[in-house]
C-alpha cells in the first residue's frame, strides 16, 4: 500500500506542527530510517532541517510525514503493556517451570508405578503359588487323617468324610 504524500514543503509543515512544544528526550516514531521509534536527543526542528538538507529528496517527503512524536498518553498505554507483557512472560517462565516439574513428577510416577505392577504381578505369582502349596497341603492332610482314622479309629466308625453324624 503506497501513502499518498504532499509536497515537502507541505510535509514539512505538518510535521513541525506535530512537534509543536514536543521536548527533546520525548519518544517519537521513524526519526531514522532503520529504527521504528527512540528517544529523541535533539530538537525535532534539527533533524527537520538534516532532512531537507542532507537527505535524498526522493526520500523527504515520506520521512517527514512518517518522523512523528507519541503522546505521553500513548506511551503511558504502551508502558502499562509492556509491564503487563513482562508480567505475562514471568508467569509464563514460572507455568514453564511448573510443567517441567510436573512432568518429571509424572516420569517419577510412572517409573514408580510400572515397579508397583512387577511387584504386584510377582506378589500374585506368589500368592498363585502358595495357593497351590496350601491346596497340596490340604490334600496330604487329608490323606493323613483317612491313613490315621483308618488306623486308629474305633470299628465301624460313622465318619463320612465330612461329619461323624450322616444324614439318614
Amino acid at each position: 500500500m503506497k501513502i499518498k504524500l504532499n509536497s515537502i514543503a507541505e510535509e514539512a509543515v505538518a510535521c513541525r506542527k506535530a512537534f509543536k512544544n514536543f521536548p527533546v528526550g520525548g519518544y517519537v516514531l521513524h526519526c531514522h530510517h532503520e529504527q521504528i521509534g527512540e528517544t529523541l536527543t535533539e530538537s525535532a526542528e534539527n533533524r527537520i532541517a538534516y532532512i531537507l538538507s542532507q537527505k535524498p529528496e526522493h526520500e523527504q517527503a515520506l520521512r517527514l510525514r512518517l518522523f512523528r512524536p507519541v503522546s505521553e498518553k500513548k506511551l503511558k498505554a504502551y508502558a502499562e503493556r509492556q509491564k503487563a507483557y513482562a508480567e505475562w512472560q514471568k508467569a509464563y517462565a514460572e507455568w514453564q517451570k511448573a510443567d517441567a516439574e510436573r512432568q518429571k513428577a509424572y516420569a517419577e510416577w510412572q517409573k514408580a508405578y510400572a515397579e508397583w505392577q512387577k511387584a504386584y504381578a510377582e506378589r500374585q505369582k506368589a500368592d498363585a503359588e502358595w495357593q497351590k502349596a496350601y491346596a497340596e497341603r490340604q490334600k496330604a492332610y487329608a490323606e493323613l487323617g483317612k491313613l490315621v482314622h483308618k488306623k486308629y479309629c474305633v470299628k465301624n466308625c460313622p465318619w463320612d468324610g465330612k461329619t461323624i453324624f450322616p444324614k439318614s
